[in-house]
C-alpha cells in the first residue's frame, strides 16, 4: 500500500451532486433562446426566495429529525398577516411584519411543544398544523387575496435591481438569511445540537443535550424564516393570496425536493442549508429553461418529479451497497472473533 486513500466516485458524485445538477440544468439553459441575459437570470434568482426560505425552515427541522409540513402555510400566514396589518389596520410596514413573525414563531413553537412533550409524530403534528394555520389564513382575509393599498415603496424597494447585476434586494436577504442558518449550523452550539439530536436522540440525552429545547427551537426558527419568505414574496408582489406561490407545484414540494436534493437525511443529523438553497436555484434555473424552451408548466412539474425520484433511486441504491458492503464486513470480523477464540488444532 502507498498509504493513499483510494478515490470513492460514487461518494465523490453523491457529496457534490447538487452541483452537478445545478451545472446540468445550465446545459439545458444553452439551448434556450436569451436565458443567459441579465433579465433572465434576475427572475430567477428573485423566483427562489420563496422556496428558499421555506427549503431552509425544513432542512433545519430534517436535520433536527423531523418533517415540518407546516412551512408551506407559515408562509402563507406570515404574508397574510404582514400585508393585512398594513393595509387594514393601518400598521407601519416594521410592525406588521414583527407581529407576522411572531405569530409564525408561536405556531412553530406549538410544533416543538406538541412533538417533545406530547410524544407525537411531528409528520402529524405539522400536518394538523397546516389545516389550523389555513383555516386562520382564510378566516382572516376572507378567502380572498389582500392588496397593498397605496404604499408601494417597500415593494419598489425589493424588487429594485443593483446597478446591471441581476441581483434585488429581496434575493440578498434571502442569501443572507440563508448564510446566517448556515453558520448557525456549522459555529454555534445549538446548530452541533441540532445536528446530534438528529443523528441518535438518545446519544444527544445522555451526552448533555437539551433535546427538547434543540427540537422546540428549530421548529420556531423554521416557522420564523417560513415566514419571513412569505412576506418578502407578498410584498413584492404587492398582495398576499391564501394560495400564496402555488403555479402548478406546491412550495412544500419544492422545498421537499430541493431538501432531499441537497443531501439532507431524512434520518436526520446530516444536512445543509446551503445545499439546499443550491437546489432550489438550480431547479428554478431548469423551470426557467424549460418555460423558454416548451412554455408549458406539466412539464415543468414532469421535470421536478423526475429529478426527485432520480435522486431518491440513487440514494437507495448507494444505501443498498453500502450496506451490503458493511454487513459482509461485520461477518468477516465475526468469523475472525470465532477463529481467534477457538484453540488452533495441533
Amino acid at each position: 500500500m502507498d498509504g493513499k486513500r483510494k478515490l470513492n466516485i460514487p461518494r465523490l458524485v453523491n457529496e457534490y451532486r447538487v452541483y452537478l445538477i445545478l451545472v446540468l440544468m445550465l446545459l439545458i439553459g444553452t439551448q434556450a433562446r436569451r436565458y443567459f441575459t441579465v433579465l433572465n437570470i434576475k427572475s430567477i434568482l428573485d423566483s427562489t426566495v420563496l422556496f428558499t426560505m421555506i427549503g431552509s425552515g425544513f432542512t433545519l427541522c430534517m436535520i433536527c429529525g423531523h418533517m415540518d409540513l407546516s412551512v408551506g402555510l407559515m408562509a402563507n400566514l406570515g404574508a397574510i398577516f404582514a400585508v393585512g396589518l398594513h393595509t387594514l389596520q393601518g400598521l407601519p410596514w416594521a410592525a406588521s411584519i414583527a407581529v407576522a413573525l411572531l405569530a409564525a414563531a408561536a405556531a412553530g413553537v406549538v410544533n416543538g411543544i406538541l412533538v417533545t412533550k406530547g410524544k407525537i409524530h411531528s409528520f402529524i403534528v405539522t400536518l394538523g398544523m397546516q389545516f389550523v394555520l389555513r383555516g386562520i389564513v382564510y378566516i382572516y382575509c376572507g378567502a380572498g387575496e389582500i392588496g397593498v393599498s397605496g404604499d408601494y415603496a417597500l415593494g419598489d424597494w425589493l424588487n429594485h435591481q443593483l446597478g446591471g447585476f441581476p441581483l434585488t434586494p429581496k434575493f440578498l436577504i434571502t442569501l443572507s438569511v440563508g448564510a446566517v442558518l448556515a453558520l448557525i449550523l456549522w459555529k454555534t452550539r445549538f446548530g452541533r445540537n441540532v445536528y446530534v439530536t438528529g443523528g441518535n436522540r438518545d446519544t444527544a440525552w445522555l451526552g448533555g443535550v437539551n433535546t427538547t429545547a434543540t427540537t422546540i427551537g428549530a421548529f420556531a426558527i423554521s416557522g420564523v424564516v417560513s415566514a419571513l419568505g412569505g412576506i418578502l414574496f407578498a410584498i413584492a408582489q404587492s398582495s398576499a393570496a391564501p394560495n400564496l406561490g402555488e403555479k402548478g407545484i406546491s412550495p412544500l414540494m419544492v422545498a421537499l425536493a430541493a431538501t432531499v436534493i441537497g443531501g439532507t437525511s431524512t434520518y436526520g443529523g446530516k444536512g445543509s442549508v446551503w445545499k439546499t438553497f443550491v437546489a432550489v436555484i438550480a431547479l428554478m434555473a431548469m423551470n426557467s429553461a424549460l418555460n423558454i424552451i416548451y412554455r408549458k408548466i406539466e412539464i415543468q412539474i414532469l421535470a421536478n418529479g423526475l429529478i426527485l425520484a432520480a435522486v431518491v433511486l440513487y440514494e437507495t441504491i448507494v444505501a443498498y451497497f453500502a450496506g451490503k458492503k458493511a454487513g459482509a464486513r461485520a461477518q468477516l470480523l465475526l468469523e475472525r472473533k470465532r477463529q481467534i477464540a477457538e484453540p488452533s488444532p495441533r
